[in-house]
């Protein structure tokens, strides 16, 4: 159940990552700045909630550090620090965009715009399809990732949906957020 958690974690931090390739939502982040998303993966014939959580917990004028944690089908994901380059569009392929160990290739898809309602807000979002191949754990992943964004949303992803082929079988996984704020704040 590890290996599962830690591949549907490098396939959701690389769709995380592939999302914010055409900007840098980072930008405007402050420290306690967070987002927790809602998680459902399906795989082998098993259904695992779960959550995940981005905080930003340093920030310079150059340099955003944030902090993953997630818990998948009661198994807790890593804790994984990634270093964000404040100074250009974020590129996933950067290094520390993706956890120590997990190589990934991302190309983009479609485009689009599209009006999301999560819970009772309405969002404008922008969309992007992309094709991830990753070799996570010592397993090969091949995905379809969806990735919805919005201005003004810590992280920025409002929404991600993915079709990934893990050691030959089929895992459908989607986030979606479920929870915005400033940990300092509160």
């Amino acid at each position: 159940m590890f290996r599962l958690s830690a591949a549907a974690a490098a396939v959701c931090l690389a769709a995380l990552a592939a999302g914010a390739a055409d900007d840098n939502p980072y930008k405007a982040a402050k420290k306690g700045d967070f987002a927790v998303y809602k998680v459902k993966v399906n795989f082998g014939g098993l259904a695992l909630d779960g959550t995940t959580r981005q905080e930003v917990v340093e920030v310079t004028d150059k340099e955003a550090t944030v902090k993953v944690t997630g818990n998948v089908g009661g198994t807790e994901i890593p804790a994984q620090e990634q270093k964000i380059d404040l100074t250009k569009p974020f590129d996933p392929t950067q290094v520390g965009a993706l956890p120590p160990g997990v190589a990934a290739k991302v190309e983009k898809g479609k485009d689009g715009k599209e009006e999301l309602k999560i819970g009772e807000k309405k969002y404008d979002t922008t969309w992007t399809s992309y094709k991830v191949k990753a070799n996570a754990m010592g397993m090969d992943i091949e995905a379809e990732v969806k990735v919805w964004m919005a201005k003004g949303v810590p992280m920025g992803m409002i929404k991600m949906e993915s079709t990934a082929s893990i050691a030959k079988q089929e895992m459908k996984m989607s986030m979606e957020l479920a929870e915005t704020g400033n940990a300092k704040k509160n």
